[in-house]
């Protein structure tokens, strides 16, 4: 069997019951495909009435964590009812939530001044596109040439060490991450969200966290044992992640049940 046939059995079962669902959910690679632009990665229309209906439930919570900024992320989803997570998870925002974590912001301006100098000197690199977010800067390198993506590393090297702080620099998929050095990663962030929910939430609540990327293993490490932790993809062979689903269809297909199965008459 699957993992999505178990996940779906598991869930279909779970929501006979009456017990609740808390669902997790990374953006880009999980509720969306990964394209060659950011900015062309659109949720599609079911989708996005799927994660509305399990918003509108009592019996459900939903939270989209990203690496985009909130704003964008907010704009993207367009739903009024469901917790935001841009950044990381350094900044959250929803019904009745706001946070901002202090010690990023406290890093604010040096991360603003590393983005400017990189904006600067991106033209310099073509293909090269820097991204400033609230806190955090992402350089995206997809159409740099090969031989040429060195030289995004200098570019980036030396706007740091110009504005000399400390900030994390983490790589992914064709985009390098400057973040706040703090001790925050997804994993903490989707800890603090299920605290503020569980006690709005029927008991028991199953919790899932889906996600395709490096920085929602840290996530899969930290809720080992508290939720379902369910990598998207193939493309890290020994993911932390529990279960596995093969790409972002086998997601709509398990949101969909979910949704159903939250819209179903609670019983008795």
């Amino acid at each position: 069997m699957s993992d999505l046939a178990r996940l779906l059995a598991w869930a279909d079962e779970w929501l006979a019951g009456p017990g609740s669902i808390l669902l997790m959910t990374d953006y880009d690679g999980t509720l969306t495909p990964i394209v060659d632009d950011p900015a062309d990665a659109v949720l599609a229309t079911q989708t996005r009435e799927d994660l509305a209906r399990l918003a509108r439930s009592p019996r459900a919570g939903v939270a989209v964590i990203s690496g985009r900024g909130l704003e964008d992320l907010r704009g993207r989803v367009a739903l009024d009812d469901i917790i935001y997570a841009g950044c990381h998870g350094l900044e959250i925002e929803g019904p009745d939530l706001a946070f901002r974590h202090p010690d990023a912001l406290a890093q604010q301006d040096m991360l603003w001044a590393v983005g400017d100098v990189l904006v600067r000197h991106a033209p310099s690199v073509r293909g090269m596109r820097v991204e400033t977010k609230a806190l955090a800067v992402a350089v995206h390198y997809r159409h740099v040439a090969a031989d040429e993506i060195r030289r995004v590393e200098i570019e980036l090297a030396r706007a740091i060490s110009e504005q000399g702080g400390r900030l994390k620099i983490f790589h992914g998929s064709k985009v390098i991450e400057v973040l706040p050095q703090v001790a925050w990663t997804k994993g903490e962030c989707a800890l603090w969200i299920q605290e503020r929910l569980r006690a709005s939430l029927p008991e028991p609540v199953l919790w899932l966290y889906l996600g395709d990327d490096w920085t929602d293993e840290h996530a899969f490490e930290v809720l080992s044992g508290q939720a379902l932790t369910i990598r998207v993809g193939d493309a890290v062979p020994a993911s932390k992640a529990a279960y596995r689903l093969d790409d972002v269809t086998e997601v709509h297909q398990l949101l969909a049940l979910l949704a159903d199965g939250v819209a179903a008459e609670s019983p008795a």
